[in-house]
């Protein structure tokens, strides 16, 4: 024991080998991109559309009907923020506060706050 030559092949080193690529990941994570996101900030885009064409079509005919300047403006800045939730993203972000408390408590740590979209 331990006289004898033993011959290896060394196939993959550091981050290269399997449980280098795993802290790699853990270290580095990969950008990703969410769906639920994009399909958010689409929602707010048609929603400010909706918004505006609300507003060229009401503001003629509550000038007909003699609406004083200040309530036309009032229910126009009404009906935008009506439309376009402004609360979104904060809402987005207060959940996902919310989420990483609760798996503090319960000793899961994320390194990657955004993923806990795509694990829910």
């Amino acid at each position: 024991m331990g006289t004898e030559l033993v011959w290896a092949l060394v196939k993959n080193t550091g981050f290269l080998t399997t449980k280098g690529s795993l802290i790699r990941d853990i270290l580095y994570p990969k950008e990703i991109k969410f769906k639920f996101y994009n399909d958010g900030l689409k929602f707010v885009g048609i929603m400010a559309i909706l918004a505006v064409v609300a507003l060229i079509c009401t503001i003629p005919l509550q000038l007909n009907i003699g609406v004083p300047s200040g309530v036309l403006i009032d229910r126009a800045l009404d009906l935008i923020t009506v439309t376009v939730p402004p609360a979104l993203p904060a809402a987005m972000s207060c959940g996902i506060v919310f989420a990483l408390n609760r798996l503090k408590k319960k000793n899961i740590f994320c390194i990657s706050p955004p993923r806990i979209n795509m694990a829910g």
